[in-house]
């Protein structure tokens, strides 16, 4: 009896069918012994065929379906699969018909392990639909991340890139805007503006490279892509920023913008050599959040008018406190905003410059050449002016001289990094700032977080936490004690939050409080007296937003922390 028929090779099957040559077979598997990877990802990555044709011959090979197109997931069957399944065994769930499961995959030969686990499991029979990867990377992260992960597709849509290095010539930029890793680029921060993003992180790993998105707050993977493309990635993206293309072993920074729409985004590039190659981060900033104003924040009408009592005082230093990613420029740029004016005269002092706003002076810190915020103050004080701002109070010297700014007569605003709105007093004093200048300088002080704020397209009424409910009766009586929660939706990518608002308490230094900083008194105790003349803590804020239905107990418990009971 003659021997059982071995089955057909891939690329035989290819060339069968007129895909490829025998000569793009044989140099593709030349290729193959060094590179040591799947035949059918060279071959596509070679420019032979394309993922699609794979697709349809392995699916052919082990009697599964080819889905090239629009996949139809059911949304209900999905959302109740084992989330610990989804990640051991990297498969989208499309649908269960009939007893058997219909699932996605990008690997034929997982196809064994993964029957065998979902009977042991779920006690069912599998089918399988073979994807190709970018649609299954699409599909995959959708459902494990609740995004929608679209595999960015070579549309550029309406993104134009705005600005170029003038050493690049205009007809080389025209050729490379046909070209691949171009309209990469282009398209992964054209989907970070359509999801909102705040940063996007482009990290190489040991075998491809990882795209992040931060998104209210949260990193998600969104997709990834083969390591040979990484280097021109980086390259396109100094390109754009003015870096250097040479320089790989050095950080670098830069900045360029691009307009979607009517809507003008700055991008701030950063660079960093890792062992697997740079990463980069990009800092997304939309041109219209620096026409921001106080009123424009979100918050509750007694913080707001706390707030404007604070910036109408004519000279005295105004610190927002909290930590990197707490809104902290965003809040001292809607301060300039609400105090710009014609008559009045506003420079700052900023590293870097995130928002440019008209009608001001803004000057870019550069510590390598020994333009610090100390070297810039003591220039304001030659150049006339009424506001100062102040990035960050950084060290002794920038501490002093905005103390001594205050005290000249001018209207000082900066930031400092601590837990708390009381904690800033601590930190100045520990710079080196003695506290009678403290408490004659300083005027107020803003602490705050950003939170998620409750998807309010799908956002419904639960029970509010019985442990918090003494509390929200004690600090707001006259509101309804009820939660909202987001049930996830298309609008918030299945996460129940879209967009983000802070949550503040606002430290109004008054004459009790100076003394008590005169006499170096504790944090807790400045903290205590400040509540008994008003000040609404970041907790309590937070559980107001609650009440308000804007986020949740959940939300204001992993970004504030809880609050001791008094």
């Amino acid at each position: 009896m003659d021997a059982e028929k071995k089955p057909k090779k891939l690329g035989d099957i290819l060339i069968e069918r007129g895909v490829i040559t025998q000569y793009e077979l044989e140099k593709t598997l030349e290729l193959q012994k060094e590179a040591k990877r799947p035949l059918g990802e060279l071959l596509v990555q070679m420019g032979y065929c394309t993922w699609d044709d794979i697709v349809k011959v392995l699916a052919e090979q082990y009697e599964v379906r080819a889905c090239i197109g629009e996949v139809k997931v059911n949304e209900e069957f999905y959302k109740n699969f084992p989330k610990d399944i989804l990640n051991e065994l990297r498969i989208v769930p499309i649908d269960e018909k009939d007893g058997k499961i219909f699932l996605g995959i990008d690997n034929v030969y997982d196809i064994p392990v993964i029957k065998r686990r979902l009977k042991f499991r779920m006690g069912k029979d599998v089918d399988f639909c073979l994807m190709p990867p970018n649609l299954f990377e699409t599909m995959y992260n959708n459902v494990i991340h609740g995004l929608s992960a679209d595999a960015f597709s070579e549309k550029m849509g309406e993104i134009t890139i705005q600005e170029q290095p003038k050493e690049v010539p205009e007809e080389q930029i025209s050729m490379e805007e046909e070209t691949p890793v171009v309209r990469l680029v282009s398209n992964i921060v054209d989907h970070a503006v359509e999801l909102e993003a705040s940063d996007i992180h482009i990290e190489p790993q040991r075998k491809n490279v990882i795209v992040r998105y931060r998104i209210d707050g949260v990193l998600r993977k969104i997709t990834e892509y083969p390591r040979n493309l990484h280097a021109a990635v980086v390259s396109r993206i100094k390109i754009l920023a003015g870096l250097d293309i040479v320089e790989r072993r050095m950080p670098q920074d830069g900045k360029f913008f691009i307009k979607k729409g009517d809507e003008q985004y700055d991008l701030r590039v950063s660079t960093m050599p890792s062992v697997n190659g740079e990463k980069i981060v990009m800092r997304l900033l939309k041109v219209s959040s620096s026409k921001k104003k106080l009123e424009d924040l979100g918050y509750s009408a007694y913080n707001y008018e706390r707030t404007q009592k604070l910036i109408e005082h004519p000279y005295g230093i105004i610190l927002v406190t909290g930590p990197t990613g707490s809104g902290k420029s965003t809040t001292l740029v809607a301060m300039i905003n609400s105090l710009n004016s014609d008559n009045v005269n506003i420079i700052t002092a900023e590293d870097p410059v995130e928002y440019t706003v008209e009608g001001i002076t803004q000057c870019q810190v550069n510590t390598e050449i020994g333009l610090t915020f100390a070297k810039y103050l003591r220039s304001f004080l030659r150049q006339d002016p009424d506001i100062i701002m102040v990035g960050e109070v950084r060290d002794r010297e920038t501490a002093q001289l905005a103390v001594e700014a205050s005290l000249t007569g001018h209207l000082v605003l900066s930031t400092l990094h601590t837990n708390t709105a009381a904690g800033a007093v601590d930190r100045l004093v520990n710079m080196g700032v003695e506290p009678s200048l403290i408490s004659a300088s300083l005027i107020g002080i803003m602490g705050q977080r950003l939170v998620r704020k409750v998807c309010q397209k799908c956002k419904a009424e639960t029970e509010f936490p019985p442990k918090f409910a003494e509390r929200a009766k004690k600090y707001f009586p006259d509101m309804k004690l009820v939660q909202y929660v987001g049930k996830g939706c298309q609008e918030c990518n299945n996460t129940g939050y879209k967009g983000r608002t802070a949550v503040v308490e606002v430290l109004m230094i008054n004459d009790e409080i100076r003394k008590l900083i005169q006499r170096g008194t504790t944090t807790t105790e400045i903290e205590r007296v400040a509540k008994q003349h008003g000040m609404v803590t970041m907790f309590q804020d937070g559980l107001y937003k609650v009440l308000n239905g804007e986020t949740t107990v959940e939300e204001i418990l992993a970004t504030v922390g809880e609050e001791e009971e008094e």
